[in-house]
């Protein structure tokens, strides 16, 4: 094998504990991002999103606000420097509540990175304006078609410059690979804006199953994303990686913590069910369950970082 994988499991990570200083220890020395959901609400019905059969649209339920003061208090405990993205399966810009949390977040956690991604449909310069001065720093805009329709080079290319209409920024075109990928970069002040149309037929997943993308792949690559990222949906419960939600009868066995339950976020960081679901991702076999068919960030571990795992989780018992 060739590469290596940018991310190495460490001991705490594989083995559970409930001691609180340990867990905190834990999760402030490996977590780099820690992705919140603060509504549910999304406007679109994407064919390769589990919003397409899974109804976002008719209701929006907010996380509740004390339970988000709460978790950002947690991280400030820690001094939490990594990224904060507010991306899930909602649409962040639809409910303008997202420019308090933007704001929270930025004023409780000054030295972390305010991020999100966005299907761009509420964006315009102003919008920008505001989300910039409530503390956002990077954005990704991606440029979608039509819920039902597939990628079409040119047809994103005539999104693109809609959405470049709207948001009046100085942008360069930094990838244009027909059927597959069409990226600009954008210019504000000192935020990092990228917008991009991707091809999901190619460059997508199935999310846990739930949409028909790659159903024939197997994986047998490890996946670093529970090591260094953690999730948590608008109604306080944690998944181990994007491609799972809390809200999909079929995913709640990937639920790995509940904010509500357990408020503690580090002990449900290192609780034993998220544990267990860690140890079973680093390794070079087939993956079990929902992770078999994952094409997402597939790792390229050398020999020696597949012996180190296994001499881990060994050593881990």
């Amino acid at each position: 094998m060739t590469g290596g994988m940018i991310y190495f499991p460490v001991e705490g990570q594989v083995r559970p504990t409930s001691v609180v200083e340990e867990a905190s220890a834990i999760f402030a020395s490996t977590i780099r991002m820690v992705e919140i959901e603060v509504f549910s609400y999304c406007n679109r019905r994407c064919w390769f999103c589990p919003n397409a059969t899974h109804d976002r649209i008719s209701s929006n339920i907010h996380m509740r606000p004390e339970l988000y003061t709460d978790l950002l208090g947690q991280l400030r405990s820690i001094d939490y420097k990594g990224l904060i993205s507010f991306s899930r399966y909602n649409e962040p810009f639809a409910d303008r509540v997202i420019l308090d949390r933007i704001r929270e977040a930025h004023e409780t956690l000054p030295g972390a990175r305010i991020h999100t991604n966005t299907n761009g449909d509420y964006l315009d310069f102003d919008y920008i304006e505001e989300i910039y001065d409530a503390g956002m720093r990077s954005l990704n805009i991606q440029f979608y078609l039509k819920n039902n329709d597939r990628y079409d080079h040119e047809a994103v290319r005539a999104r693109a410059l809609q959405t470049m209409a709207r948001l009046k920024l100085p942008h360069t075109l930094v990838r244009d690979e027909p059927g597959v990928w069409l990226e600009y970069t954008f210019e504000y002040k000192d935020m990092t804006i990228r917008g991009y149309g991707r091809n999901f037929e190619t460059d997508g997943t199935s999310r846990g199953g739930q949409v028909d993308i790659r159903r024939d792949y197997v994986r047998t690559s490890p996946c670093m994303m529970p090591y260094w990222a953690v999730y948590i949906d608008y109604n306080g419960k944690m998944v181990p990686c994007c491609n799972f939600r809390s809200d999909i009868p079929d995913h709640f066995d990937y639920i790995v913590g509940d904010l509500n339950e357990q408020p503690n976020l580090f002990l449900n960081y290192t609780n034993r069910r998220a544990t267990e679901f860690r140890r079973s991702l680093a390794n070079t076999r087939v993956k079990d369950g929902l992770c078999r068919d994952c094409y997402f960030v597939l790792e390229t571990p050398t020999e020696d970082q597949v012996t180190g795992m296994a001499e881990l989780l060994a050593a881990t018992v």
